[in-house]
């Protein structure tokens, strides 16, 4: 199973075509999953928007996040959070709300994070046992 980052969720509302590719290799792939943080971080922008055009893109998101497995933040995830954001930071590498979503995903035992980010997500590979699989659009 695969976590999927925010970024595929915006990707998915602002340029569906660009990740048409990813969506259909993933769905062919099976179950995978995202975050309660994550549903958080998506959603979070259409409550900015004009309320028909944000109601629009809930209603898509929702959808989405409705095919997946969606993993909620407990206590030992924040452990191991803030071990991974802790000693990254020391690093002077700050990944911010990442290290959660990274806990949670290696505490559900998924293999790997799909997400254009990166930078974080190359350091907490660098520390952790979960794998990035990037895209690009």
């Amino acid at each position: 199973m695969k976590c999927i980052d925010t970024t595929y969720f915006i990707d998915m509302i602002r340029r569906p075509e660009s990740i048409k590719d990813l969506t259909e290799r993933l769905d062919a792939e099976g179950i995978h999953a995202t975050t309660t943080i994550n549903v958080f971080e998506a959603l979070f922008g259409t409550f900015a928007v004009g309320s028909e055009k944000g109601e629009k893109m809930r209603d898509k998101l929702i959808k989405a996040f409705n095919k997946l497995e969606v993993l909620s933040f407990n206590y030992e995830d924040a452990i191991l959070a803030a071990k991974i954001g802790g000693n990254l930071k020391r690093e002077k590498k700050d990944v911010g709300i990442d290290a959660i979503i990274a806990a949670i995903a290696i505490n559900n035992g998924c293999e790997a994070i799909v997400t254009r980010n990166a930078r974080h997500f190359k350091w907490i590979e660098k520390v952790t046992n979960l794998k990035v699989e990037l895209y690009t659009i």
